[in-house]
């Protein structure tokens, strides 16, 4: 059993839609070695067996109004110069490009997390896409210019705001993923009445499970459903379940109650590493994701369910964006 789990998962084209690593290397943490400091290094990702992973450069709303963009490009800078310094990276940012990651190499796919990045600007966001920048997420856990955060209270748009509805719509015309991790439940809406094009929450839980603020309800899983998009289950505990301590089996509690509501094809990996202080049991770094594959597998998932999981819907998802 354990040899079958090895090669299935090494066969399985493996994508992370969220991690937080950069901001780990720009405080100096070299991950071209296996460290402590970061669940994301490149002997992780190799041990993983990591084809795709999605660097995000988080922006704190500290810098707003008026440091944002800078940080954003001083994070992105750092996540290029990381890509072109190793060769193990190549940066992604056309869906066919996907066919050049061959043995060793990593695709690495630009985001962006929170809106505070584009300063109320569309200009501003034409840039970072031309920067290559592929998935912003809309808000962070305070209200923005786009709209309204989940874990805010003051909800001051109500939703998205009408710069916000100008952004959703630009961001389809450039054919950049919105993501609505971070956001209200009404921004949520908001998104979904005014995109043409599928969106993601690239790391989340399932409120029915987990009953916090961040995560997804049921709704609104079928609502992604619908629209053809994708949820990135992440491995945050905190927001997984109460119990102590979260293991790999609450983790796929989640992923169970999202085949049952919005069906297979829109579970992806959102793991959020080195964006969490706690770790989940038996998932603690990248390196660890056959557990996952291992999880999935003595719950009864197929092999071509988990191939999906791992990185296959994912690979369906971003061919809309061609």
């Amino acid at each position: 059993m354990k040899n079958y789990i090895k090669e299935l998962h090494k066969k399985s084209f493996i994508a992370d839609l969220h991690c937080d690593t950069v901001g780990k290397i720009i405080k100096g943490v070299d991950i071209r070695k296996d460290n402590k400091e970061t669940q994301i290094d490149i002997p992780k990702l190799k041990k993983g067996g990591v084809n795709l992973q999605v660097f995000a450069s988080f922006v704190s709303p500290r810098f707003a109004p008026h440091h944002c963009a800078r940080r954003a490009l001083v994070l992105l800078e750092t996540t290029l110069t990381l890509i072109e310094k190793n060769r193990e990276f190549l940066l992604i940012k056309h869906p066919d490009e996907i066919k050049k990651l061959r043995k060793g190499k990593i695709g690495i796919l630009l985001a962006i997390e929170g809106g505070d990045a584009i300063e109320g600007s569309l200009e501003l966001l034409r840039a970072f896409y031309r920067l290559g920048v592929r998935i912003l997420t809309l808000t962070w856990n305070k209200s923005n210019l786009i709209g309204d955060a989940a874990l805010d209270s003051t909800k001051p748009h109500n939703g998205l705001s009408n710069f916000g509805k100008q952004v959703v719509k630009e961001m389809n015309k450039l054919k950049m993923i919105i993501d609505i991790s971070h956001a209200s439940e009404k921004t949520f809406w908001d998104v979904y009445e005014n995109t043409e094009l599928p969106f993601i929450a690239s790391h989340t839980g399932v409120y029915a499970i987990r009953k916090h603020k961040r995560n997804l309800k049921d709704e609104q899983i079928k609502a992604i459903s619908e629209r053809g998009g994708l949820i990135g289950i992440f491995f945050l505990p905190d927001y997984i379940s109460k119990v102590s301590p979260v293991r790999v089996k609450h983790v796929v509690d989640h992923i169970d109650h999202i085949k049952e509501i919005g069906g297979i094809d829109i579970i992806a990996l959102g793991s959020d590493f080195d964006g969490m202080s706690k770790r989940t049991k038996g998932l603690e770094h990248t390196g660890k994701l056959t557990s996952l594959t291992e999880t999935l597998l003595k719950r009864g998932y197929t092999e071509g369910d988990v191939k999906k999981i791992l990185g296959q819907n994912f690979l369906k998802f971003f061919n809309k964006f061609k």
